[in-house]
Order: C-alpha cells, then structure tokens, then sequence
C-alpha cells in the first residue's frame, strides 16, 4: 500500500511538471525575445491606467502582470501599440478588462 501511494505521488508531480512546460516555454521564450518593457506597462500608460498602492490593487497588478509575460499575443500587442489604435485590444488581449476600467 505504501509503495502504491509512493508511485501515484511521484506520477502525479511527473504530471504537474509536465503541465508546467508550456507556461514555462511560453516565459523562457518571452524573456528571450524582449527588446523592452513587458507591454503591460505601455498599454496601461496609453490608457491612462493608474493604480494604487493597496494589497488588493497590487495582488490585482501580479495578476495581469503574469499574464502579459505568459501572453501568446505578444506581436499582435506590438502591433497595437505601434499603430496608435484606440480600439482592437480587446480582441487578443488577456488584461483587456483590466484597462477597461482605468484602474487595476
């Protein structure tokens, strides 16, 4: 029975790292293409996004942070915000409905 539950342990964390490697494809592959600032930064700055310095704000802020770094969308974002387009984020943008509000 103890060697049972050994076995299913380890399978399920072999599982779990398995799982892991897109997400961490996706980040290995972001932080080696960046020429500049995650565009988080950039989109909230053009949107006039603000935000404060409350735990819930900043929990908030980790949130959409992880988000931009694991984003597939990263040439279409640097199109965006090259084209000076006002509308068109919403449609492969994953933090869209955080900017929507002009707060985090």
């Amino acid at each position: 029975m103890e060697a049972l539950l050994i076995s299913l342990t380890g399978l399920l964390l072999f599982a779990a790292t398995i799982g892991a490697l897109p997400f961490l494809y996706a980040a290995w592959r972001r932080a080696r293409e960046r020429r500049s600032d995650l565009q988080i930064w950039r989109v909230m700055a053009r949107r006039g996004v603000v935000a404060d310095e409350s735990p819930a704000t900043q929990a908030k802020l980790a949130r959409a942070v992880r988000r931009c770094v694991l984003c597939p969308s990263i040439e279409q974002c640097d199109g965006w915000l090259a084209s000076g387009a006002g509308g068109g984020l919403e449609d492969f943008c994953p933090n869209a409905t955080v900017f929507k509000s002009g707060r985090v």
